[in-house]
């Protein structure tokens, strides 16, 4: 099957997802390249406390959840109430059916429509197959965090660790209408006509 003939859809993600969201996570985790924590919040309300409910998202195949994503404000600055940063994890063996592709434009398309006007993502410099795929979605580098945190567990236990910082600001958003007049806009190739 390829992936435009793919039965994957996209649904909010439900407390009842909870089980199979944390175990994709886990699987994340366990790599030692998708984030600085170890262990997966042991339940729902933990993981969900910080992120924006109406922004969490799962993809699910013949009713397997398959991958999630989630969007947590940047700040808790009033200012910066529209900017949030994404999360996006899949199930492994999910791999090249284009989950987080699929996921990433749905919360890209949704947080414009709720009037958010910039999304963040924070990934490791080694993470080439996520950087590949915001870079593929409008992202663009702002920049390097350097020494961000130290790893506590995996191959890369006791290293400091970098972060890319990569952004988008979103088309449906309050803020696209001015972005699009800047010289960053139209130098970039990074926003694509649709």
């Amino acid at each position: 099957m390829t992936k435009e003939q793919s039965t994957i859809s996209i649904r909010r993600m439900e407390q009842e997802d909870y089980p199979r969201v944390s175990e994709i996570l886990q699987a994340g985790m366990d790599t030692g390249e998708a984030t600085y924590e170890r262990d997966a919040p042991a339940d729902w309300d933990s993981f969900i406390s910080h992120r924006v409910r109406e922004l969490a998202f799962v993809a699910e195949e013949q009713g397997v959840i398959l991958g999630w994503i989630t969007a947590t404000p940047t700040s808790h600055r009033g200012v910066f109430d529209g900017v949030v940063e994404d999360s996006i994890y899949v199930s492994p063996d999910a791999a090249g059916k284009g989950v987080a592709g699929k996921l990433l434009d749905v919360l890209l398309d949704k947080a414009g429509e709720q009037g958010f006007w910039s999304m963040h993502s924070s990934i490791f410099l080694e993470n080439e197959g996520s950087v590949a795929l915001h870079e593929s979605r409008g992202f663009t580098p702002v920049g390097v965090f350097h020494c961000m945190a130290k790893m506590s567990y995996g191959p890369k236990e006791g290293q400091w660790r970098d972060n890319l910082l990569m952004e988008r600001i979103l088309e449906k958003g309050p803020a696209w209408e001015s972005f699009s007049q800047t010289e960053a806009y139209k130098n970039s190739n990074s926003y694509k006509e649709d």
